[in-house]
């Protein structure tokens, strides 16, 4: 009936997404062959000047006006972050269609567009489905995503696969950071204070200095603090959780000594040290989700530095960039994953260690032409090399005095404690090499076609090694070809439809823990979606309305997803053959009352399935059936008859639907601009932002994957003088303080907990800034 319901609405949105064009089409005739391409339609003078400005955006590589794209893309301006107290990846919920980012385990994070996404962040030998950039610089682990926003421009969110320039490991789509850049000529700053509850405290310093004609330094830092939103009671006057204290700094020069060359040096770090995440058990027997009974403290210790060189050569048929970037993180972290104490576990389950390391090297060239030709083109071959490494050391007893160290990754077998119930030493090499096109041509004025294509080679070498024991080699090369194919045509200068197929890819890998598996095999496939969508883009009221339509068809071959066996520990990352995803977005602003006015909102409809059998093994339910039968006395652990029992366990997850897709969510807000005579300017916004229920997991177990809904308002309001170089702004973000759930962890690891992640509670922040 559900599923009836969504797709009759999804029928009345194509109804009005093609009335919409048809209407636009028949009320404003075609702009005669020689009109500007970007002329408003309507009124002229006056009743212009309050129109919505132009978004200028970097898709696809190629600088071009948002509503011209024909692609599915949402830019997040700085302002807009501000007022949402946005400060990374996770606050973008409810911004842009089709988004979701979950917090994962603490460190990790799912980032889904669509329902694609990554299945696997636990895993950090595989790709993230959504991939992650920084001025285009690919970031390709899930722990980077605490990296905190700094000096944002705004932020590109692509959605749908981008198999062509941005390539593997872009099934769901691309999120970009846009970060704004040294200036010629121009001594600049700014400095910020924002202090709130929880002894929030920022402070944020940027200057811009030119170095003669040709030259200019931008430095950037931003320290913040503040303290848990979450306390574990467990431990002795309490511990905070879901803290922060960070310092991230950026130094960029830029360098042009011509009119056709430019480049760019520009080095980031990022240190993190703070108390872990909160992970509360649906079990815990404290009703306050802000406090979870938990008796082993969780740290969290982040370095990073992203390096970036990038060179822009203009030719005089062509543009030739080059992208190189070092990166290197160092995570360190630990957490009680009974997510218990040791009186109501009946033991400890502790992660003493769960340490990542890893160093990535990147290269991107890419050739694209000059504006202004019928056939517009950019080709390019991207290269990337990484090694990884992990150490996991795992404890469990019944005696919460047992000790629990962080042993060396030389201990012998032999000198083991009794208490040691999981270790893993592992690393990966991988090397990835892409070639890729694409081009556009003008088949008139109004009609282009498009097409690209990606050739994917990616190669891993690792090895993995169980109780400190003999390493484990594994090696595996993945090959792909992706692409899109697309079509647009402009009804009228301002409204404008397309259809595109596109396909992305992630690399398969190795699975290095699993030597002894019965099932799990040692190595995984590729994945790959091939996305249909049909999309609109209007102006009207002489751009003083913008409204985006698109509705989409995914079929996800070889999903990715964490895979168990009935041999406990030697689990890794398997493959569903087939997962169907279809949806219908819009996006609107509407700018009205000589500008004072601003009304916005976003909203996605989703749905999708599993369609044929598969049968996948949830570890939980052979937890029980195994434990149930050694209780029985009728096996007793390790032996043949207990691994069949836990096989057993094995469900038949066809029908279901695919984890992390929301039925629904978004966003609306209002903005209001109020003249305050000789006093200022005050600037006061609202918005809501919601998500629907999800299902965690394939397995779509009733009470434990059905994740509820939540929705969130926040408050913002700007004061700026007539004169002088300040203003100061209020925020309230979660107003009504909900206890949303951000995100649903079921362990596949240690004791299989199922547990919640929150978001922030009430934050009223008061901040002044100050640039000249």
């Amino acid at each position: 009936m559900l599923r009836d319901v969504k797709l009759r609405y999804w029928q009345g949105f194509l109804a009005a997404a093609m009335m919409t064009a048809a209407s636009a089409y028949a009320q404003t005739p075609p702009a005669p062959v020689d009109a500007p391409v970007d002329a408003p339609a309507g009124a002229a003078g006056d009743a212009e000047l309050d129109a919505l400005e132009p978004i200028i955006v970097t898709a696809e590589k190629r600088q071009v006006d948002l509503q011209k794209a024909a692609l599915s893309v949402t830019a997040v301006s700085a302002d807009t972050l501000e007022k949402g107290n946005v400060t990374g990846p996770l606050g973008l919920n409810g911004y842009v269609p089709g988004l979701q980012i979950t917090p994962s385990g603490g460190s990790e994070v799912i980032v889904s567009i669509r329902g694609v996404g990554s299945q696997t962040p636990e895993n950090f030998f595989t790709q993230p489905g959504v991939s992650f950039h920084i001025d285009n610089v690919y970031i390709p682990n899930n722990i980077a995503l605490n990296l905190g926003f700094l000096d944002v421009d705004h932020v590109e969110v692509l959605r749908g696969p981008q198999g062509t320039v941005f390539g593997q490991s872009s099934t769901g789509g691309a999120i970009n950071v846009i970060s704004k850049q040294p200036e010629l000529g121009k001594l600049s700053g700014d400095a910020t204070a924002t202090f709130g509850n929880y002894s929030y405290a920022m402070g944020k310093a940027a200057l811009n200095v030119p170095v003669g004609d040709t030259a200019a330094i931008r430095a950037v830092v931003q320290k913040t603090s503040h303290d848990g939103y979450s306390t574990a009671t467990g431990v002795p006057g309490g511990y905070d959780l879901d803290d922060a204290n960070n310092v991230n700094y950026k130094l960029s020069g830029l360098w042009q000594p011509t009119d056709n060359l430019t480049i760019t040096l520009t080095g980031q770090h990022f240190d993190d040290d703070h108390h872990g995440s909160a992970l509360k058990a649906l079990d815990d027997p404290n009703s306050d989700p802000r406090q979870v009974s938990q008796d082993f403290p969780a740290k969290f210790k982040l370095a990073m530095d992203v390096d970036t060189l990038t060179v822009n050569y203009s030719l005089p048929f062509a543009n030739l960039k080059s992208i190189s970037s070092y990166q290197y993180m160092d995570a360190k972290q630990s957490f009680d994953s009974d997510r218990s104490t040791v009186a109501l576990f009946g033991g400890y389950d502790t992660v003493a260690a769960w340490n990542t390391k890893s160093r990535a090297i990147m290269e991107e060239v890419t050739l694209s032409s000059n504006p202004g030709t019928d056939l517009d083109w950019i080709a390019g071959v991207f290269y990337m090399h990484s090694h990884s490494s992990q150490y996991v050391v795992e404890y469990k007893g019944t005696n919460g005095s047992d000790p629990t160290p962080v042993l060396p990754t030389n201990t012998s077998p032999a000198a083991l404690p009794a208490n040691l119930s999981y270790e893993n030493l592992s690393s990966v090499d991988r090397d990835s090499v892409a070639p890729f096109v694409q081009a556009t041509y003008h088949l008139t004025d109004r009609l282009r076609l498009t097409g690209g294509v990606r050739y994917n080679v990616d190669q891993y070498d690792g090895w993995g090694s169980d109780y400190y024991g003999k390493p484990s080699p594994r090696s595996t090369n993945v090959y792909a070809l992706t692409g899109k194919a697309e079509t647009d045509f402009d009804l009228t200068p301002d409204n404008m439809v397309y259809a595109s197929w596109s396909r992305g890819y992630k690399p398969g890998g190795v699975n290095t823990g699993t030597s002894s598996a019965m099932v799990v095999s040692g190595s995984y496939d590729k994945e790959t979606v091939d996305s249909f969508e049909l999309g609109s883009k209007n102006r009207f009221l002489a751009n003083h309305l913008n409204v985006n339509l698109s509705a989409f068809y995914s079929k996800y071959n070889n999903m990715q997803y964490i895979e168990e066996d009935p041999v406990p520990y030697s689990g890794g990352i398997g493959n569903i053959p087939q997962v169907n995803m279809w949806g219908a977005e819009v996006e609107a602003k509407y700018r009205l009352l000589d500008n004072r006015l601003e009304l916005g909102a976003n909203l996605t409809l989703m749905d999708g399935e599993i369609p044929d059998s598969y049968l996948a093994l949830d570890r939980r339910l052979a937890d029980a059936a195994a434990a149930k039968a050694v209780a029985a006395g009728i096996t007793y652990p390790y032996s043949a008859q207990w691994f069949a029992i836990r096989a057993a366990q094995s469900i038949n997850v066809k029908g279901n639907t695919p984890p992390d897709m929301p039925g629904a969510a978004g966003g609306v807000n209002a903005s209001w601009q109020q003249t305050l005579g000789a006093y200022g300017t005050l600037v006061s916004r609202a918005e809501l932002l919601f998500r629907s229920d999800y299902q965690a997991r394939v397995f779509n177990e009733a009470g434990t994957d059905h994740v509820p809904s939540y929705s969130q308002v926040n408050l913002f309001f700007e004061y700026v003088p007539e004169s002088g170089p300040w203003r100061a702004t209020f925020t309230v973000t979660n107003l009504l303080d909900r206890a949303g759930i951000a995100g649903r962890y079921t362990d596949p690891y240690g004791s299989g907990v199922v547990s919640n992640q929150y978001i922030p509670p009430r934050q009223m922040l008061f901040s002044v800034n100050y640039s000249f």
